[in-house]
């Protein structure tokens, strides 16, 4: 037999570990479960307002637009007089989708629904990657497993291909069933599904990031010999990272250049194909001390980049590691 053949035994045999797991099941229910119910959400959005709703907000945004007729004019000049930027003194106009007087448009509803489901795929994608190897340090299994298969790296790339694998099979049908189900809902309430292919590309990408938080998981629990150590990792880099973001949105503090590094802002600019974060500039005058916000873009190619180098060091780091470590 061919050492590919016998590679791609493994991987399968590796392929049917990790689906008999039950936390796998659980993490698979988890992910459909809360894909169904943001559907409660969605056909809120998307079915049209009832006849007493539109009654009710219709009178409301009469009034709103009466009012924004009558003082628009005198409320902006008064802001630019006190010495605001033109762009911050806009009052505008309300619109009938201001106040539900149509249904929410499918462009509008279907990429938050995009991206919940690529962040509930992510999370699962990571619970089952750190459990997968997890278990098996905690078990003993994998020292008996390598009685059988001595080839170290060997066994290694088949775990972590069956784990990338799985995450990538979870990460699609959780993102494009949340998107077909959104299409349906909407086409059922009569709506109409401009922004599909762009939707479609966001769940798309969805799927190599929940591939990178499968191995993410899997490379944590592998370093630490433990699943409640990764997952402890995430969560310790959850709380630090709360601080981190405070720090770093003042762009000459001496954590001004960390945004661009930060996972979580470099996952919302590959999903999205590039992003946008805001930090403030103080300015310090003769009269005191003012803060400017200021918009920055971060671009998917370098996400693309960022991720592609830490998924590179992480596959080696794990590779060198379980080539020497003791796992009895």
């Amino acid at each position: 037999m061919t050492r590919s053949g016998s590679f791609l035994r493994l991987v399968v045999a590796e392929l049917g570990r990790l689906r008999s797991r039950r936390l796998t099941l659980a993490a698979a229910l988890l992910v459909l479960a809360a894909v169904g119910l943001f559907q409660i959400a969605v056909v809120d959005e998307v079915s049209p307002p009832s006849p007493a709703d539109v009654t009710t907000q219709r009178q409301y945004y009469e009034q709103a637009h009466q009012e924004w007729e009558q003082g628009h004019v005198a409320q902006e000049k008064d802001c630019r007089d006190s010495g605001q930027a033109p762009a911050d003194c806009v009052w505008p106009e309300p619109s009938p989708a201001d106040y539900a007087l149509t249904a929410t448009a499918f462009a509008d509803v279907a990429p938050t629904a995009v991206q919940l489901s690529a962040y509930v795929a992510l999370l699962a994608a990571f619970l089952v990657g750190a459990s997968f190897i997890g278990a098996e340090f905690s078990t003993g299994s994998l020292a008996n497993w390598l009685t059988f298969v001595p080839q170290r790296l060997r066994v290694y790339g088949s775990k972590l291909v069956a784990v990338a694998l799985a995450s990538a099979l979870g990460g699609a049908v959780a993102s494009f069933l949340m998107l077909g189900l959104v299409a349906l809902f909407t086409r059922l309430y009569g709506g109409g599904l401009t922004g599909l292919g762009e939707a479609a590309a966001t769940a798309g990408r969805a799927v190599p990031v929940a591939v990178l938080a499968g191995v993410a998981g899997f490379t944590f629990a592998l370093l630490t010999r433990h699943t409640v150590a990764a997952l402890g990792i995430a969560l310790g880099y959850l709380v630090a990272s709360a601080v981190l973001g405070t720090l770093a949105s003042n762009a000459d503090g001496p954590l001004g250049w960390l945004p661009p590094w930060l996972p979580e802002n470099n996952v919302a600019a590959f999903l999205e194909h590039g992003t946008t974060y805001t930090q403030y500039v103080l300015t310090v005058t003769a009269s005191g001390t003012s803060g400017d916000s200021v918009e920055k873009h971060l671009s998917f190619g370098h996400s693309a980049a960022y991720w592609a180098v830490l998924l590179v060091l992480a596959v080696v780091s794990g590779a060198l590691v379980f080539r020497r470590r003791d796992v009895t």
